[in-house]
């Protein structure tokens, strides 16, 4: 019994010793940070979103087949906290984005910045940004 109690009392302290927590993903793991291209297509839905927004875009491809592209950016907070909301991209706009692609092939990325239909240049993270 006093070495199963021993036991116990280490396992317990041993358990309250902070460890560093790994993060819960890394962009670099997903998407090829070093390769950049742009699309253009309608947007087809937005989710406003925790813990990131997505959106959607139908985008012809070279082939005249449409592709839905799924796109990730930030958290809702840090968007807001730049001046977009909710409304900013709205399905059925027709936009021109530049992306760091998935490094699997797959139509999803995340973005670099999107430039809308009357020219403004909006959630623009990276070197390319004014």
């Amino acid at each position: 019994m006093k070495k199963f109690l021993t036991f116990f009392v280490v396992a317990v302290a041993l358990s309250m010793i902070p460890t560093p927590a790994p993060a819960h993903h890394g962009r670099g793991q997903t998407y090829d940070m070093e390769q950049e291209f742009t699309l253009r297509g309608s947007v087809t839905q937005v989710l406003w979103r925790n813990p990131h927004v997505l959106w959607y875009m139908d985008v012809e491809d070279d082939n005249g087949n449409v592709v839905n592209w799924a796109f990730e950016h930030g958290s809702t907070s840090s968007l807001s906290r730049e001046g977009y909301h909710r409304n900013t991209l709205k399905a059925g706009d027709e936009i021109v984005a530049t992306v760091h692609p998935a490094r699997n092939g797959a139509p999803t990325s995340i973005v670099v910045k999107v430039i809308l239909p009357d020219g403004t240049e909006m959630m623009c993270r990276g070197s390319g940004c004014d």
